[in-house]
């Protein structure tokens, strides 16, 4: 009974408060709006890309997508925001920092990829839209290019190095050897000089797959959604903070409201001190 008694207390203490608890969210609804409507706008724009499987790849093994393989892509979102990157798309647009190239990109620039797809997105924020579109969609291109160009030189270096593998054969080999070698394939010979024609034969045909897979061995990436002029702002989201007002005033004044109840509560229920002459005068009575 004294719990549900206190409860009473304090749902009417609630109830005889509630201009309390009303000013509180109507001020900080004020407050919200006016800094909303101060802050200057940002539009996102977002440009996606689509990272496809290599082309010399089995069509069965491409189809089957492990999670191991979908995390490795994950090294796109860290070309695609690379500093050098993005400072080379944002001197192209002439846009002037006013802080460090760090600074600026973890608050305009955002790389992504959405949980189990092959898909990346570019986001841009900037206070122009037009010129948010255009920077998402410049990024997106350059990390294409930039993808594009260290596949080319990873082809370079296998060819490269499959072409010094051959020539150590041949060197070890002989120029005698291999060319006789070369008139009668089937020509015998000793154990040594068959191991080492074999190796060049094995050097030769890694060679000629190297060339053959070059250009197709590694990820092809596809702007297929260059993203469009971004019509409302990203922020400030005025419908969001103003449920944030309303959530925070209403525990700020429902705290207060509490402390308020419990002190007064405690205030009644704390003993009354009895003055020193009352007290003789109830002795002698």
């Amino acid at each position: 009974m004294p719990e549900s008694f206190e409860l009473f207390r304090y749902l009417d203490h609630l109830r005889r408060r509630w201009r309390v608890i009303a000013v509180a969210g109507g001020v900080a609804v004020a407050v919200a709006l006016v800094a909303g409507l101060l802050m200057p706008a940002q539009y996102t724009a977002t440009a996606r890309i689509l990272i496809e499987p290599p082309a010399a790849g089995d069509l069965r093994a491409s189809m089957a997508v492990s999670p191991v393989y979908l995390e490795s892509l994950k090294s796109y979102a860290i070309l695609a925001s690379g500093d050098r990157l993005f400072a080379d798309a944002i001197e192209h647009f002439r846009l002037r920092p006013s802080r460090s190239i760090e600074q600026l990109k973890k608050s305009v620039l955002k790389v992504t990829m959405p949980r189990n797809t092959k898909v990346l997105e570019v986001a841009v924020t900037l206070p122009d839209p037009r010129q948010a579109q255009a920077l998402a969609n410049d990024i997106a291109k350059r990390t294409v290019a930039l993808a594009r160009d260290l596949a080319m030189e990873a082809d370079r270096d296998a060819i490269a190095d499959a072409l010094r593998q051959r020539g150590e054969a041949r060197a070890q080999l002989g120029p005698g050897e291999t060319a006789a070698s070369n008139q009668s394939p089937g020509a015998a010979g000793s154990p040594k000089n068959e191991s080492l024609q074999l190796a060049l034969e094995a050097a030769q045909m890694h060679l000629q797959e190297v060339r053959s897979t070059a250009g197709y061995r590694a990820e092809r990436l596809k702007i297929f959604d260059p993203g469009v002029v971004p019509e409302r702002p990203s922020w400030p989201n005025l419908p969001l903070m103003l449920l944030a007002a309303v959530l925070v005033s209403l525990a700020a004044s429902l705290l207060y409201v509490t402390i308020e109840f419990n002190y007064r509560l405690e205030k009644s229920a704390a003993p009354r001190a009895v003055p020193p002459l009352a007290r003789v005068k109830n002795l002698n009575d």
